[in-house]
Formats: C-alpha cells, structure tokens, sequence
C-alpha cells in the first residue's frame, strides 16, 4: 500500500533526502502504477520501502532518473532499453551513449527513407505501367532503306544514335538518295560478351534509313527492303530508358490476349526526339511489331514466336 502521507522512517540512511511515492509521483509526472511498473523492471527502484507498512519512498537524486523515463516514453523507446540511458547517466557515459544511439537512429533513418524511395517508385512504376501505350493494327508497306549495321553498348546507344543518323543520312545525300522518313532501329540479338570484356549488355541492331531514288555509289549490300504486312504499333513519350519496358510489357500482352505472334524483328524508331525538342518530356518513340493472323477458334495453342534473343529471360 501506498500513500502521500511522509512516515517516520527512523534513522533509515539519508532519510533527510526522501519523500512518499505520492509526493514523488507529482514532482514526476509519473503515476503510482508507472513507478511501480519501473520499479518492477528495475528502472526505478524507491531508495527505501518501509518493512512493517510497505510504504516506498524515493530519494531525490531519483529525480532525473524518473525524467529522462519520462522523456524516453515520449520518444517511444521501449522499456528494455530504457536501461542503457539511466545506466549511462549514472556513470557520466551518457553523452558517449547518446552518440552510439544517435547514429544507430541515423542509420534506422536512412533504411526507412530508402524504404520510403522505394514504395514511391513501386507507386510511380505502377503508375507507368498502367499509363503503357493501347497497341493498335496497322498495315505498312515494305520499304527500301540505307542500312548501316554494328554493336554498341546499351547505355550509350541513345546518344550515338543522334550521330550515327546524321551519318547515314550524308551518306544516301553522297549516293543521291532522298530520305523518306525517320530511321528504324532494328533490334537484333545481344552479343554474349560485354565491351572489352565487361559485364555491360551490347546490342546489335541495325539502323535503316527509308529512301527514294536511284543509288549511284551506295553499295548494293547497304541497301535493303523492310518487308511489309501486319504489324502492331504502339507509340510512348518521354525519355526511352523510362517507357521501353513499359511498353515492350503491353505490346507481350497485348499479343498473348490476341492470340497472334511475331513473325521478324521489331523495328522502332524516335519519332520526335533531340532533333524536334529540346525537352525529354516530349520525345516520342514508336514501337513496330511485325506479327501474323490470331490462331483460328479451335486451333491448337502454340507458344508464342519470340525471334528476338533479348526478350528471352
């Protein structure tokens, strides 16, 4: 039992420096059932708990002990932990140990602001991904096109494409050839080994630039003819390391609800890009799928045509 009421405590040691658990709790802020909660866990012992009337009362120096208990409550520190502050601050350690939890917090922190990172891009990409661009069936005739052909590295590849378009169109200028359109990337397969022995992917591709005209020196092997048909094409904006996966994902759909299958290679093509607009958000790029009829009702499934080595897992 409990009460505010002071006892004699005889000649209890440094009884001058005590005061009732009524009185104490006030000084606090902390509640009868909370100091005997601590008390229990061996927080915050009474300096003296009377024999004959059970009475605790509690020294004054536990005062700051019964703060800072206070203080790490507001911070939600556990109570297994509230041990280490009061231990620290009774043998003059508690700045060290303020130092050691700050920087655990701090780490604590920058896990959760990633995890944070992390739930808004999911949030972004969800985003992006419901945002995809519709496919739609288009019929393309075939065309003749000045081929240049090579490998290069992923990362690079937006930045020289720029140049190498330039290049290609000075070259059907020099063979008396006329552009008839923005070039087409065709996407081959990947090579097996990065540059110089890196890890990095390298694409090949080759880059087909529709023309008109008669060659006069463009050798017959640079000149070839993107066969015609049915195709799917589905066109998306912005930056194309943003939206590719994106679309490339609707288009796999797209021809896995339809039933249909791709016949050859894609082709794509910046149809608005650097040489239009000076700003990423407005970039355009098309995506053209060639790909046959939709199997006939009844027809017995067949796994879908992916001719393109770098859509394989």
């Amino acid at each position: 039992m409990d009460t505010d009421r002071p006892q004699d405590i005889g000649a209890a040691p440094g009884a001058q420096r005590l005061m009732p658990i009524g009185i104490f709790a006030r000084m606090t802020g902390l509640s009868h059932r909370a100091l005997r909660l601590y008390a229990d866990r061996g927080l915050l012992s009474p300096a003296h708990v009377d024999e004959t009337t059970g009475y605790r009362y509690y020294d004054v120096h536990s005062i700051r002990a019964a703060e800072m208990i206070r203080l790490l409550r507001r911070l939600g520190v556990p109570l297994g932990e509230m041990g280490l502050y009061i231990d620290a601050a009774a043998t003059d350690r508690l700045e060290e140990t303020l130092a050691q939890q700050k920087e655990r917090l701090e780490q604590e922190q920058a896990r959760l602001d990633a995890a944070l990172r992390l739930l808004s891009r999911i949030d972004e990409l969800d985003g992006m991904f419901r945002a995809a661009p519709a496919v739609e069936l288009i019929d393309l005739p075939p065309e003749r096109c000045l081929r240049w052909a090579g490998t290069m590295a992923r990362s690079e590849f937006h930045e020289s494409y720029i140049e190498l378009a330039a290049v290609l169109a000075g070259r059907a200028a020099e063979s008396g050839l006329t552009p008839a359109g923005r070039e087409y990337v065709v996407l081959l397969d990947p090579t097996d080994k990065g540059l110089a022995g890196g890890d990095e992917t390298v694409l090949r591709y080759e880059l087909c630039l529709p023309v008109a005209g008669d060659a006069t020196t463009a050798p017959a092997a640079d000149l070839v003819e993107l066969g015609g048909g049915r195709f799917a094409r589905s066109v998306f904006t912005g930056l194309y390391e943003d939206g590719y996966r994106f679309a490339y994902a609707r288009q796999l759909e797209w021809l896995a609800d339809s039933g249909r299958g791709l016949r050859g290679r894609l082709r794509m093509r910046f149809t608005r890009d650097e040489r239009d607009t000076a700003d990423p958000a407005d970039f355009a790029t098309e995506l053209v799928w060639p790909v046959t009829e939709p199997l006939p009702v009844g027809a017995e499934e067949r796994p879908p045509d992916l001719t393109h080595g770098w859509l394989r897992p």
